[in-house]
This record gives structure tokens, sequence and C-alpha cells, in this order.
């Protein structure tokens, strides 16, 4: 029923979407635009090939969500009927479910997530329904897409496509228990396309593809709709467990290694500076607001070329804060901070006591607050001596999830974290669940990461050795740790094995 158009993609090999309904998505202003958003914010200072768009995400999310789709939905009819899909046409789920991995991102402003946090969030004027990228998204749909996307539905009988489409994008779960499974395709649960997409394409543009493969066609393949009481739930065929457990170390490897890398985040807090005083310069809260007055073209304006031609002219002609701090991005290159020592990484796998020291780093912020500043202060006492003070030393404390927070406490209830992979088997039309594994105890790669940075003009090669130690010392001493318990049981481990007879062995 459909006419396609064939996009070569580097990830996928080529990419295509419908010319009927797809197409007038794919050329409205919403996608448009992400030609002009990076997907990586400042990740190209330090990667030079990371100069990818949301917008190439978007198609790869859209193409990747429809396969998965309609694997579901095949999976769904021939497990249970069709009277399973609660009177949705197959033709309208799998459609309205590649159209949501298209719209996915449309809400992003200029520098996402940066932008986000320094407007979004800390500004404090931004209403309750505009606070992030998600609901922003949803109420431009609703504005300048949804006629369009009702008529198209109409002219090519696909019935409820709307409606399903922005089932599928609210941040609320879905009423019916089938959307659910689509919903769950494109976010919120521990694989999604969303995810998988942008590791795979990020790993690319980065040249980091060490950390990045995924063998997601495994991960889809082997994952089975599981009517199970009032919901359903994804179960993973335990032949697929490697998969995932590679998944999960790829997501926890490209956050520590690429989308934390030190100078990226050192390059991240400049972007932040220049985005607080830009604020209130160019009205970037009032942008936002607008979209609820029924005028979301301000916002829309707001793209990485629209921000980076403004910052340009500060780097150029300006002698203000804005400028400097512009410069040091658009010419200079050289982030006024630059870390120093090693970094000390706080990993779960560790014990219980290190799995509850990172949780309430990872989710109450008072507290991460306060072990950043005692962190400081030991930091400081440090290097005293050497002329350095607090406004000289940034303490970053960074937390690796494989799966995103929301899953990881999914309403914020602060209830124990009970993060459950379904693991199961398949037997002609009957799918067996084996086992709920608590990936808390099989070893989910949780991690905290703290980083020490010194004002660039006060860096001596000689701070190394002295605030690695002062960072180390003044983490463990403040949250507790000791390395005694974990010697400990090394110890009396390797005490007991002098006995055994050692052989030469092949593998």
């Amino acid at each position: 029923m459909f006419t396609w158009k064939i996009v070569s993609d580097p990830i996928y090999n080529y990419v295509t979407f419908n010319k009927e309904v797809e197409e007038p998505v794919v050329n409205s202003i919403l996608l448009q635009r992400l030609r002009y958003i990076l997907q990586l914010q400042t990740a190209h200072l330090v990667y030079p090939g990371a100069m990818h768009s949301r917008f190439q995400h978007s198609l790869g999310v859209m193409h990747l969500s429809g396969i998965v789709a309609q694997d579901y939905t095949d999976k769904i009819i021939a497990l249970y009927g069709e009277s399973a899909l609660e009177g949705f046409p197959a033709r309208s789920l799998v459609e309205a479910t590649r159209l949501a991995g298209l719209l996915h991102d449309v809400g992003h402003a200029a520098f996402g997530h940066a932008f986000e946090e320094m407007v979004l969030w800390r500004s404090g004027k931004i209403p309750p329904e505009l606070s992030n990228h998600e609901r922003i998204g949803v109420r431009l749909i609703e504005q300048l897409l949804e006629d369009t996307l009702l008529k198209l539905e109409k002219i090519h009988d696909f019935p409820h496509l709307t409606e399903i489409l922005l089932e599928l994008l609210r941040e609320r779960e879905p009423g019916s228990k089938i959307l659910n499974v689509y919903r769950w395709i494109i976010k919120d649960s521990l694989y999604p396309t969303d995810i998988v997409d942008f590791l795979k394409r990020d790993s690319y543009y980065t040249g980091a593809s060490e950390y990045g493969y995924i063998h997601h066609e495994r991960l889809y393949i082997n994952t089975y709709p599981l009517e199970a009481r009032d919901n359903y739930i994804l179960v993973l065929d335990r032949t697929a467990w490697g998969e995932f457990r590679e998944y999960m170390v790829a997501k926890a490897g490209m956050y520590e290694h690429v989308y934390y890398h030190s100078v990226n985040r050192a390059f991240d807090r400049v972007l932040n500076d220049i985005l607080a005083k830009m604020e209130s310069t160019y009205n970037l809260s009032e942008r936002v607001t607008m979209i609820s007055t029924g005028n979301p073209y301000p916002y829309l304006e707001l793209t990485d070329v629209f921000m980076y031609k403004l910052m340009m002219d500060h780097a150029l002609y300006a002698n203000d804060d804005i400028g400097r701090l512009c410069r040091t991005i658009m010419i200079d290159r050289k982030p006024p901070y630059r870390r120093v020592g090693r970094e000390y990484i706080l990993y779960a796998s560790k014990g219980l006591t290190y799995l509850k020291e990172l949780l309430k780093l990872m989710f109450d912020q008072m507290y991460r607050q306060r072990v950043q500043n005692l962190i400081l202060e030991e930091v400081v006492s440090a290097v005293k001596d050497k002329n350095i003070g607090y406004e000289d030393v940034w303490i970053d404390i960074l937390d690796i999830s494989p799966v995103s927070k929301s899953v990881l406490i999914p309403d914020g209830s602060g209830k124990r974290p009970y993060i459950r992979l379904y693991l199961g088997k398949k037997s002609g039309r009957e799918i067996t669940l084996d086992r709920e594994v608590d990936l808390l105890e099989e070893g989910l790669p949780l991690m905290v990461i703290f980083r020490a940075y010194i004002a660039r003009e006060k860096y001596d090669v000689e701070l190394e050795p002295i605030i690695s130690k002062a960072l180390e010392s003044s983490i463990e001493s403040t949250l507790g740790l000791t390395r005694r318990e974990y010697d400990e049981a090394l110890k009396t481990l390797f005490q007991h094995m002098d006995s055994i007879e050692h052989k030469s062995m092949t593998m």
C-alpha cells in the first residue's frame, strides 16, 4: 500500500520511509529543524567526527522501531490471535510506532540536554507542562502536526493512528495494555530503539566503535511479549542473555569514555555558563513559555546553528563574559578547567556498602552536593600551599547506569530498586517464563565517577599524584568506605589455594 524512498545510512546501510504518510512528516518543520541540532552537543570538540544530527538519529529510530513493531505484532497475533490487539489495526500500530520513533526528539532545543538542564530545569521560569523535551515535543506535535496526521490517517485508512502515536509519546503509560508493548519499543524499557540507535550511531561517528557494539538483531528477534495478569511483560529468550550483557557493558562504556569524556565535560561546563548568561539576554525561557500561548516558532528557532551564530558574534566582537566564554569554545578550544589526577570509580559490584552509597549519590541530590563539598574541601586543603583556592578546583561527580533512572526506580517512590529482566524459552507457540533476573544482584554495571579539575593556569604536573591521593582518601573517608573488607576477602580466598595442584590449561 506504500511507495518508498530509500536513504543511505552508515548504521543500517539503508533507511526507508513511505511517501504517503511519513514523507509529509519528514518534510515538516518539526523534523527538518533537527538537521541543525547536533546529536552530541559539544562532543565534536573532542571527537571531530561527531557532527551527526538529531535528524539522522530520528530516521534511525524510525527504521529500527518499525522492524521491531512488525516483529512484535506478528508474535502477538501468532501467540494470542488478532483480538489481543484490542481493536487497533495491526497496520496502525506499526505505522504509529514508526512515526513515534521519528518524532521522539522533536522537542529538543539547541544543545539538547544542556539546554534542558540549564533553561528548562534551572531557570525556575518554565511551567511543569513544558519542563522537559518530551513534554514539549508532544505539545509541538499537537500544535503543528496533529491536523495533518488526522487527515493522513483518514485518507490512507489508518484508524486511530494519531491517537496511538500520542499515547506512545506521552510521559504517562497508556491506559491500554497493548499500547504499553509498543511504547516499550521506543522508551522506558531495558533496550529501547532510541538507546540502541544512539549507542550504535554515536560510537560510529565518534570513532569509538569498540564501546558501542550491540548485537541488536539477536536482542529483538529473541524478545517476546508475554501476557501476564493485567499487563504484558517482555521476555528475552535465555539464549540471548549474553547479548543483553554485552549491551549493558556497551552503554556503560559509551557513557564513561565518550559522553563523559573528561575534556567534553569541561566544555559542557563552559556551554552551561554560556546558556545561563544568554538566558536573559536572548529570552530563552520566554521562547519556551510562548509554546503555551500557541506560538511555538520562537522556540523552533533555537537550533545549534542559531546559537552558534550568536556565539560567533560574541566571540569575535564582544569583550564581556559571554564573549570570553564563546571564544573558549568557538576559537581557543581551551576550557578554563583541566582534569588533574586519576579518576575514582565507585563500582556497585564491590559489595552492598558500595551499592548503597552509589544509589544515594544517584538519587539524593542533597547528599550528592554535601559529598561534593566535603571532597572539595579536602582536595583544596591538600594543595593550599600551591596558592590554589576553592575557586580554582571543580569536583565532577557522574553516575552511569545501563538502564534509565525511570526504569531503575520507576515512579521515584523511594522503593527498593528492582530492575527485572524476564528470561524464558520459546517452544513452538508457547513462551515459558524461566526466571525474573534482578539485574542489581546479577551485576548491573552501575558506577559513579569522581574527577577533580583545576584552573588551567594553576595546573602543574606535580599536582597529579597529590590530587589523586587526596581525591581517593576524601571519597573513602566521606562515604565511609574502606578497602579492608575487600582485601581481607581476597586474602582469605587465596590463602586456601596453596594446596591446589596447578596445571597448564588451554581454553
